[in-house]
C-alpha cells in the first residue's frame, strides 16, 4: 500500500516537475525568439490581400472564410506589411506623406476597432487630396493631427507596440505599392525604435490643434 502510495506520488512529481521544465523551456524559447529584421521590396506583385483581413477579424480559433476574388494567393511586399500591422496588440504610430491604400486603411481601420491606440501624423496638404484614406480615418474615430508649414511633412514610418519599427521610402499609396521602386525595413530593435518614437512623440506635440494658427499676423 505504502509502495504504491509512493510510486503514484513519485508520478505526480515527475510530472509537476516536467510540466514545470516545459514552461521554463517555452519562456526561454520566447526570450532567445530572434527580433524581427526583414526587408520588403516594392512593387508588390498582384496577390489577394483580403483574405489577411478577413484573417485578422476572425475570431481565434474559427474557421476563416475564404475569399472568392480571382487574385493568386500566396505571400507579397503588401500582404507581409499588413500583417505586420496587424500584429499591434496595444498601440500603433503611424508618420506618413501620404496615405491612400485601401488595404492598409482597413487594416489600421480593424486595429482601431480591436481597441489598439492608433495616432496618425500626416501631411497637411496630401490628406485633401482625391484618393486620400485620412478622412475615413477620421471618421472612424483615429486620431489625426497634420502639420501647418511650408515644408512637407515627409517622414514615412509606423511603430507597431513600441517594439517594432518599419520605415523606408514607401508611401502608403496605391500607385507606390503597385508601380514603383520601393523599399520598407521592419525591425524589433529597442535603440532605433525609441528613437522613431521620440521623433513621432515631438512631432505630435508640435502639431496639437491648439497650436494652430489660421491666421497671419499680416491679417490681424
Amino acid at each position: 500500500m505504502w509502495a504504491a502510495g509512493a510510486v503514484r506520488r513519485a508520478g505526480l512529481g515527475l510530472g509537476l516537475g516536467l510540466g514545470l521544465a516545459a514552461a521554463l523551456g517555452l519562456a526561454a524559447w520566447r526570450r532567445r525568439r530572434r527580433p524581427v529584421r526583414e526587408v520588403l521590396f516594392f512593387p508588390s506583385r498582384p496577390s489577394c490581400t483580403e483574405e489577411v483581413l478577413i484573417e485578422a477579424a476572425s475570431e481565434p480559433g474559427a474557421a476563416a472564410r475564404p475569399c472568392p476574388c480571382p487574385l493568386p494567393r500566396g505571400d507579397c511586399s503588401l500582404s507581409r506589411l499588413m500583417r505586420r500591422l496587424l500584429s499591434a496588440r496595444r498601440s500603433l504610430e503611424i508618420c506618413l506623406f501620404a496615405f491612400s491604400c485601401p488595404q492598409l486603411s482597413r487594416a489600421v481601420q480593424l486595429l482601431h476597432r480591436r481597441g489598439v491606440r492608433v495616432r496618425i501624423v500626416t501631411d497637411a496638404q496630401y490628406m485633401g487630396l482625391r484618393g486620400s484614406q485620412i478622412g475615413l480615418l477620421r471618421h472612424a474615430g483615429i486620431q489625426v493631427r497634420h502639420d501647418q508649414e511650408d515644408g512637407y511633412m515627409h517622414h514615412k514610418f509606423a511603430i507597431v507596440d513600441r517594439r517594432m519599427v518599419i520605415t523606408g521610402s514607401l508611401n502608403w499609396t496605391t500607385q507606390a505599392i503597385q508601380n514603383n521602386r520601393e523599399n520598407v525595413l521592419v525591425m524589433e530593435d529597442a535603440e532605433y525604435v525609441k528613437l522613431f518614437l521620440d521623433e513621432f512623440e515631438r512631432i505630435w506635440e508640435e502639431y496639437n490643434p491648439i497650436s494652430y494658427k489660421f491666421f497671419s499676423k499680416d491679417n490681424k
